[in-house]
C-alpha cells in the first residue's frame, strides 16, 4: 500500500517511513491513509515545465498519462481556461513534495482517468 499524503510505499508498517503519517490497521478503501493502487510517478521538473509552457494544450496531462483530460484541454484550448488551470497545476507541482528522486505522484481521479 501507499501513503496517501506523500505516495511512499508503506508496506505493512504502522507509520509512513517518509512523512511519519500514522497508518490505520484496516487498510480499507475508505481509509484516508491508503489508496487502492499506486499512483503514477512523474518527474516534478518535467511536469512543471510542461504545465507552464505547454499547459494550455494539455501536454503535461498527456505526460502524466491522463489522456482523456489532455484531449479535453486540447478541445478547449481556444478559451484560455486550460491555460489558467495549467498555471495553477504548475504552482501545485512546484510546491508538492517529491520522493527524493525528483518524482511526484499523479493521483487518480474519477473524472479524468
Amino acid at each position: 500500500m501507499f501513503c496517501k499524503k506523500c505516495g511512499t510505499d508503506v508496506g505493512d508498517s504502522k507509520f509512513c517511513p517518509k512523512c511519519g503519517e500514522p497508518v490505520k490497521g484496516d487498510k480499507s478503501a475508505d481509509d484516508p491513509c491508503y489508496v487502492d493502487q499506486p499512483q503514477k510517478m512523474v518527474n516534478k521538473v518535467a511536469y512543471a515545465l510542461l504545465a507552464f509552457f505547454l499547459g494550455g494544450l494539455g501536454i503535461h496531462r498527456f505526460y502524466a498519462g491522463k489522456v482523456l483530460s489532455g484531449v479535453v484541454y486540447l478541445l478547449f484550448c481556444w478559451t484560455f481556461i486550460p491555460g489558467i488551470i495549467a498555471f495553477i497545476e504548475f504552482i501545485l507541482a512546484l510546491i508538492r513534495e517529491d520522493d527524493g528522486h525528483g518524482n511526484i505522484p499523479v493521483y487518480k481521479d474519477k473524472f479524468f482517468v
